[in-house]
């Protein structure tokens, strides 16, 4: 199983670096691009965001502890684990623009990253855990829900009055 996610977090990465590589030697172009920094930070976003709707719930004095140091312990490392993931993507590119490149030394930072990336796919699967765990399973359910608080012009339709979730 964890050898079948290795390769799946290997082949977007590969293919990531592929067409990062491949739009660097276009011509200068106006297009955004999905890259997998971008798909890393969605592991902390979603726990960042599922614990700001747990902090609008009504909690206990000992909810709000714990939430505080799930932020401690998962949050916050995760963030540091996402700056090193977009650093040893730069690397990644850097060898790669060189055309005198060592295959071995880019799939080797490509293997870094991946591990990266797993530590943090598998951080932010702990932190939601340990959120449910802390809030209970039925405000667990219920924040998924909620909406994001302070974003009205997120939703459906562009009315505060929407119940539609992100």
């Amino acid at each position: 199983m964890l050898k079948n996610k290795l390769i799946v977090s290997f082949v977007l990465l590969f293919a990531s670096t592929a067409i990062c590589f491949a739009q660097s030697m276009e011509p200068k172009k106006q297009t955004r691009m999905i890259s997998g920094m971008q798909h890393t930070m969605l592991y902390s976003s979603m726990v960042r965001r599922t614990l700001m709707k747990a902090e609008g719930l009504n909690l206990t004095e000992e909810q709000k502890k714990e939430l505080s140091n799930i932020k401690e312990q998962y949050l916050y490392p995760m963030v540091r684990k996402e700056a090193d993931f977009r650093v040893s993507h730069m690397k990644i590119m850097d060898m790669l623009r060189d055309p005198d490149f060592d295959p071995l030394k880019v799939k080797s930072e490509i293997k870094r990253a991946n591990d990266i990336n797993l530590e943090i796919a598998n951080m932010s699967i702990d932190a939601l855990s340990a959120i449910r765990k802390a809030i209970g399973p039925e405000n667990f359910k219920k924040i998924k829900t909620m909406p994001m608080m302070g974003k009205p012009y997120m939703k459906r339709g562009g009315t505060s009055d929407s119940n539609d979730s992100e």
